[in-house]
């Protein structure tokens, strides 16, 4: 008698991404708490076996659904901040990074407010969102003095984890009279 006929491989060059991508999901309807291989197996659409074959432990998923997620959002900052000049430009810029970007996109609010959660308690949680806040840093830095670009990112962390909570959210004016505030008339690194 012969041996059942094997099924073919299902090519699949992209899965691990995939099943970061669903875990990102996954963090932002049920959060850290909630996160499983079986309840990102089943986002994914692949097997169980997958999930545990690229990421052994949950912590190691969550890791690196993090680390894509914060990679995702400090390109898209460095970028917009980069092609733009000076002055209210600038402020204008850094008030769509917040109003367009990240307002717009309450799945990657609620995973940042369970980045920010998790690297409470986890210490390579607390590296990944250092790492976050240099770059934005470096990115603000291009244009503001060392002390304002620290200023004015504290200031976008705040506005991140207050239009992920508030029931009004701020308006793009409000919010770019918060920066303006914070830029304060400090002195711009802009080339002439």
């Amino acid at each position: 008698m012969g041996s059942a006929p094997r099924r073919a491989r299902r090519h699949d060059p992209d899965r691990k991404e995939r099943i970061v991508a669903s875990a990102l999901e996954v963090l932002a309807s049920d959060g850290v708490a909630g996160i499983t291989h079986r309840a990102v197996a089943t986002a994914a659409d692949v097997p169980l076996g997958s999930v545990t074959y690229h990421f052994a432990t949950l912590d190691d998923l969550v890791q690196h659904a993090f680390e894509a997620h914060v990679d995702a959002l400090a390109t898209r900052f460095e970028a917009r901040l980069s092609s733009c000049g000076g002055g209210d430009d600038l402020i204008d810029t850094i008030a769509s990074a917040i109003t367009d970007d990240l307002a717009s996109h309450p799945n990657e609010l609620a995973v940042t407010y369970e980045l920010y959660g998790d690297a409470v308690r986890r210490p390579e949680i607390r590296r990944l969102t250092q790492r976050w806040m240099e770059r934005a840093e470096d990115a603000l830095a291009e244009h503001f003095d060392r002390t304002t670009a620290r200023l004015v990112d504290v200031v976008v962390e705040g506005l991140m984890v207050h239009t992920s909570i508030a029931q009004q959210p701020m308006s793009k004016d409000e919010v770019r009279a918060l920066l303006t505030m914070a830029a304060g008339g400090a002195p711009t690194t802009t080339e002439e």
